[in-house]
């Protein structure tokens, strides 16, 4: 990029990342191993930097060192650096005297050798024998000259390949900007005839040097290569025949050996992607092909890129990012390197640089750094899961998607809870989900918390704790627990954690179990209800699912049912037993009765539950009780199926006492609400959003509906009032766009979809997930993140009056039907607010009912000289009869001894050996 006289000096510390152990954290967490796999070190995940003439410098070691250290503490096992004899320039300290060429250079000088042991495995070096000056071949290339070169880069090639042999070390030995060399007037007309054919004979000498050094020695597990690089494509493709010779076109093609080529390609990076792929295309035919097929990988790379000059570092990182992925798709998206101009800035205030003179990292740093993590996290779980590694197509396919936003900051461990499963009156099953987000951390150990008390994340408030084991998976690893001698009839509380010696985390919030059981020959009903609707690979613990209960469902009659108003309907987990939290949204005998349950998990369609009625003895549940569902994780959930004030809050937190109520109507589920566009609203009073939260909305914008459609707001209108408003169409039009708006009062940020985001007349979730103190949003419809804008003002006011269906000043009212509005206090991740929507939108697929009382599989168990009827434990539990004659009357007697589970199936005794005939009977309890 830079000529090569003015390229100056780096520096710096590597920039870490530290992670605090909570106070309250046990004490015992030991180093471990790390998650990370050798296969995974040595693959190459393309993007890198480079150091060369930096400006500044912290630390007492050389600008080379310290910048190497910088580059490896982002992440990255690429580098590209300066082998020659201008080091006080380059690097700011002069060479020792017996540093007299190449291989003195790399062998004795000891900073150059240190980064040369560093652990990088790929070296992109700038490789100029101290024989001669730079660009000497301009005026043709003598003899003596082509032997200083060839001597130097063979010595220097049988070094690294002796020196380093078996380390997994390539070394790329090139050069500068070739087309800086034949710049004529700042590339006003075409170089010399010469100057072009001193180029090639030097570069193919150079090439030449490498591959006889390569012949003559034994090497194992290393290798060197040699490059060239062109930087003046475009004027090759572009300008009239008097000015249009250049390296790529005068020179690359007749390189005849040439192992690969770099392009710095400023003259292209902001091209759409049709040119720059065209560039790229054009590039590759001027690519000797007799190496082809020889050297492994894509034989282009990108030398060379950045934005700097007048653009700030915050407006660098979405044309990097998006550079990236443009280069990444490229034909056989094989390209090796993408480096980046360069760690430290060579130029006074020009912003080239991913660390300022301040020792700040940008954002491109940033960038490079979660890219280089969340690649390797990315390729390690493939290895785990396809037992190889990926392909360059594979790769880039798994990485793509990480560049459609910023990259957040990695989360170095995330524990769930999951489920909690009762295996008698007095044990339990308790299972969590770790994930750890940095490649090559230590491995975690988990824990399990539990006790009578909710102990929080004070681990000395517990009245137990049990250590499950240490974490070795790439991939989200369940751990389970079984929790033996509970007290019976007993509400317990638990909670996952995970430890190693750099951080650790504990589940979000404590979950429940009870030992308290349901009697199921109290009921005379039961119905197993699954979900194979969810396919995603997230599971999600306490997840409130939509049921329909009617005639839909085998067997089910309203009927049935004991008590009226479904008082006594219930629902267990996958044990027949546990009760778990529901809430009957809107019961209707003469249709569909809709209830929400809390799942246990939602992880697949081998998740089920239970649902009981008709038990003449059950008393309703309470509010309290249902409210169970939506507590603590929402703030506000309002199913807006009354006609009138008040509205209910199912967490009984924020019911709509005041506003203007609309009109009900049939909603996405039962009943719902019609907003007049013109005074209608609800106020849910101050609301306590904190800075990671969620709203959510099921909307059918009216088709007259235009202007901005207020569908949440703790603000007025104007873009500077202080406060959030989420709605629907921008200003002044009727586009169809979800937007979110936040200030401070002074600052104003809009987080956007693109135009017809909302169809009018349609029903649609709008889902916006907040993280304030990131400052961004994710805006997603009907479960598809649809965002183009994600930016949000970090300092907003996030405790303040909402408003639904206006602004807070009286405008900008909504026109339509609302149904199903919350606020939840988590960011909701993609995969939820797709399981959100389908349980909603397609319900008959999202979860699917068994017959009523549905028969289990039996089979019989010969052991310890006694037979045993042995049934599935997801089946649930039954009564065993037993009769000596089957003649009527039978006289069915029920067998005293209950059956008892063991090893995950219920089991009743039939007889020992040698008891009387008899036949027996199971019976739904």
């Amino acid at each position: 990029m830079k000529p090569l006289a003015a390229v100056l000096r780096p520096a710096l510390f590597p920039i870490a990342t530290a992670f605090l152990l909570l106070a309250s954290a046990p004490a015992d967490v030991r180093s471990a191993p790390t998650l990370s796999d050798p296969r995974v070190d040595a693959y190459n995940v393309r993007v890198g930097t480079q150091t060369f003439a930096g400006l500044y410098h912290f630390t007492t070691n050389t600008l080379l060192l310290e910048t190497a250290d910088a580059i490896a503490g982002m992440g990255s096992d690429a580098i590209k650096f300066y082998l020659g004899s201008d080091y006080p320039r380059q690097y700011h300290y002069s060479l020792p005297p017996n540093v007299t060429n190449l291989l003195t250079l790399t062998r004795d000088d000891p900073s150059c050798h240190h980064v040369l042991d560093l652990p990088f495995r790929n070296y992109i070096l700038w490789a100029y024998p101290f024989a001669n000056p730079d660009g000497a071949w301009l005026d043709g290339y003598s003899s003596t000259e082509k032997a200083g070169d060839y001597r130097e880069l063979y010595d220097l090639t049988c070094y690294l390949l002796t020196n380093y042999d078996n380390s997994g070390k390539t070394f790329y030995l090139g050069h500068w900007e070739g087309d800086g060399y034949l710049d004529v007037n700042n590339w006003s007309t075409n170089p010399s005839p010469v100057a072009v054919q001193g180029m090639i004979a030097w570069l193919n000498n150079r090439q030449q040097a490498i591959d006889d050094a390569k012949r003559a020695t034994t090497f194992t597990n290393v290798n060197v290569f040699g490059y060239a690089e062109a930087n003046r494509v475009r004027d090759a493709m572009l300008n009239p025949p008097g000015n249009n010779i250049r390296v790529i076109n005068a020179v690359i093609p007749y390189v005849t050996n040439l192992d690969y080529l770099s392009y710095s390609s400023y003259d292209a990076q902001n091209l759409e992607t049709t040119s720059l792929y065209a560039t790229l295309d054009y590039i590759k035919t001027k690519l000797p092909a007799a190496k082809a097929g020889r050297v492994p990988g894509g034989r282009i790379w990108i030398g060379e890129y950045g934005w700097g000059g007048s653009l700030t570092p915050d407006q660098q990182e979405p044309l990097t990012r998006a550079y990236i992925l443009q280069l990444l798709n490229w034909g056989q998206k094989d390209i090796p390197f993408f480096l980046f101009w360069e760690i430290y800035d060579n130029e006074i205030n020009r912003n080239y640089c991913l660390i300022d003179s301040n020792n700040v990292a940008t954002a491109c740093y940033h960038l490079h750094q979660r890219f280089i993590n969340q690649a390797r996290l990315l390729t390690a779980r493939f290895l785990q899961t396809n037992q190889r590694l990926p392909t360059s197509p594979e790769f880039v396919s798994l990485v793509t998607p990480l560049l459609s936003q910023p990259l957040p900051p990695p989360v170095p461990l995330a524990i769930s809870n999951a489920d909690a499963v009762l295996l008698s009156p007095s044990s339990a099953q308790v299972s969590g989900t770790l994930t750890q987000g940095l490649y090559g951390d230590d491995l975690a150990a988990v824990s399990v918390f539990w006790g009578r008390q909710d102990g929080g994340t004070a681990a000395g408030a517990w009245e137990n704790r049990q250590l499950l084991g240490t974490n070795t998976s790439f991939n989200p690893a369940p751990f389970a627990a079984e929790l033996t001698n509970l007290a019976p009839q007993t509400n317990y509380f638990y909670r996952f954690y995970a430890a190693n010696a750099a951080s650790s985390a504990w589940a979000p919030a404590s979950a429940q179990f009870s030992t308290i059981t349901l009697d199921p020959a109290s009921f005379g009903c039961r119905l197993r209800l699954t979900f194979p609707g969810y396919n995603r690979p997230e599971p999600f613990t306490r997840f409130p699912a939509l049921v329909n209960l009617g005639t839909n469902l085998p067997g089910f009659a309203y009927t049935q049912l004991a008590q009226p108003e479904g008082g006594d309907l219930r629902f267990t987990d996958a044990s027949g037993l546990r009760t778990i939290p529901f809430e009957i949204d809107q019961w209707n005998t003469n249709g569909v009765s809709t209830v929400w349950v809390s799942l246990p998990v939602l992880a697949g369609p081998t998740n089920f539950i239970w649902a009981y009625w008709g038990n003449p003895a059950a008393v309703p549940v309470t509010a309290a009780s249902s409210a169970a569902v939506w507590t603590p994780a929402f703030n506000l959930v309002w199913h807006l199926k009354e006609s009138g004030f008040p509205y209910a809050d199912s967490t009984l937190e924020h019911p709509a006492l005041t506003g203007s109520p609309p009109t009900s109507t049939p909603g996405i589920i039962g009943r719902g609400v019609e907003f007049d566009g013109g005074s209608q609203f609800l106020d849910a009073g101050p609301v306590s959003l904190g800075d990671a939260f969620t709203l959510a909305a099921w909307l059918k914008l009216d088709p007259s509906a235009t202007n901005t459609q207020a569908v949440w707001a703790s603000k007025a209108a104007g873009l500077t009032s202080p406060g959030l408003a989420f709605y629907v169409n921008s200003h002044g039009t009727s586009d169809g766009a979800v937007r979110l708006e936040t200030s401070d009062g002074t600052a104003t940020q809009v987080a956007s979809t693109g135009p017809n985001a909302v169809t009018p007349g349609q029903w649609h979730l709008i889902t916006a997930v907040v993280d304030r103190t990131g400052g961004t949003a994710r805006l997603l419809v009907d479960g598809a993140d649809q965002t183009q804008g994600a930016a949000v003002q970090t300092n907003f006011p996030n405790t303040a009056d909402m408003n639904l269906g206006r602004f807070t000043d009286g405008s900008c009212y909504f026109k339509g039907a609302m149904d199903e509005v919350r606020i939840e206090r988590s960011l909701d991740s993609p995969n939820q607010v797709w399981a959100e929507w389908q349980t909603v939108a397609h319900n008959a697929a999202f979860s699917a009912g068994s017959e009523v009382n549905p028969p289990p599989a039996l089979s019989v168990l010969w052991s310890a000289g006694a037979s045993w009827l042995v049934w599935p434990y997801g089946a649930g539990v039954f009564s065993l009869y037993f009769t000596t004659n089957l003649a009527s009357p039978a006289g069915w007697m029920p067998v005293t001894n209950p059956p008892t589970f063991l090893d995950g199936q219920w089991q009743a005794l039939l007889a020992p050996a040698g008891a009387a005939n008899g036949f027996y009977q199971l019976r739904s309890r």
